[in-house]
Order: structure tokens, then C-alpha cells, then sequence
């Protein structure tokens, strides 16, 4: 998560190598650990992101690395893990939304922002792109794997709790 993290807030792009190589452990652990019922839960760890997310990344509203960041986590974790760290990341990105805003103090112009968006889009029945990713003057965005780490970080966190109090 790390190295999808630093890729991310350098070049503004999560590698393949680095979400490809986290896929092919998963679903070599996951088979060996656990046989055919192993690979089954990282291939849908694979591929629930996709289905969930497809709809932000045809609107520009998160990148393809974000989501190939969350299948790569779902391939080692399983397709129950990825359902907790995507809710967990969405509520971290959520915070360092609100965080961001309140330091950059531009609230306003982004509620306005997204309400000329969603009334464009209505109007128009055409779906635009929300923001240009290439873009960093835009102010009103950050690297989503920085809620991806924070997703991910909090879920590992969670199970080790649970895990200490069901040994106590």
C-alpha cells in the first residue's frame, strides 16, 4: 500500500508492476492456502472493485490505479476483506476531504462546483468528465490512495483487534 501510495503522489499514476505483483501473490497464496475456495475469494476480490467503481471512473471521479489498487488489495485479502477496506476508504477519503477543505477554506466553491456539474449533467443528459486528473492546479482534488492507505491501514488494524479480543 505503501509503494501504490508514493507512486501515486509522485507521478500521479499507481503502477501496474506494483498492483500486478500484488494480484499474483494474492491468488498464488490465497490457492495454495486455501485450494479452489482460496482462488475463488481473491478472484472476486479482483473483481468487485471493478463492478462497484466502474461508474466513478467512467465519471473521472477516481482513477483506474485506485481501482486496480483496491482489486490488487482484494486479490490478498478475499472478497469479504475488500468490501470493509473500500467502505473504510471511502469514509477515510471523505474525512481528508472535509480536512482539506477546511484548510484550503474552498468548501463553498466545491459544493458549487459539483451542484453546476450534476445540473449540467441532467440537463444535458450527457455524462462529462468531473476533472481532469492530469491537472494538479486543481484544487479540489487528491490522490485517492492516500484514503486507500488510510482504508487499509484502518481494516488491518480492525482485524487485529477483533482477533486479540477473540483470543482474551
Amino acid at each position: 500500500m505503501a509503494a501504490a501510495l508514493i507512486s501515486d503522489i509522485k507521478s500521479r499514476k499507481i503502477k501496474n508492476k506494483i498492483t500486478l505483483t500484488f494480484i499474483t501473490v494474492g491468488l498464488l497464496t490465497n490457492s495454495i492456502i486455501s485450494g479452489f475456495n482460496g482462488l475463488k475469494n481473491s478472484l472476486l476480490g479482483i473483481v468487485i472493485p471493478v463492478i462497484l467503481l466502474i461508474l466513478l471512473y467512467a465519471l473521472r471521479m477516481l482513477g483506474a490505479g485506485d481501482i486496480k489498487l483496491l482489486s490488487a488489495l482484494g486479490a490478498v485479502f478475499g472478497v469479504g476483506a475488500i468490501l470493509k477496506i473500500t467502505a473504510y476508504s471511502f469514509i477515510a477519503g471523505g474525512i481528508i476531504s472535509l480536512v482539506l477543505m477546511a484548510v484550503r477554506r474552498n468548501a463553498k466553491e466545491r459544493f458549487i462546483y459539483l451542484c453546476n456539474y450534476l445540473k449540467s449533467v441532467f440537463l444535458t443528459m450527457h455524462v462529462m468528465p468531473y476533472t481532469d486528473f492530469g491537472s494538479r492546479e486543481d484544487k479540489g482534488k487528491f490522490p485517492f490512495a492516500y484514503a486507500v492507505f488510510c482504508g487499509g491501514l484502518i481494516f488491518i488494524a480492525v482485524e487485529l483487534i477483533s482477533t486479540s479480543l477473540k483470543v482474551i
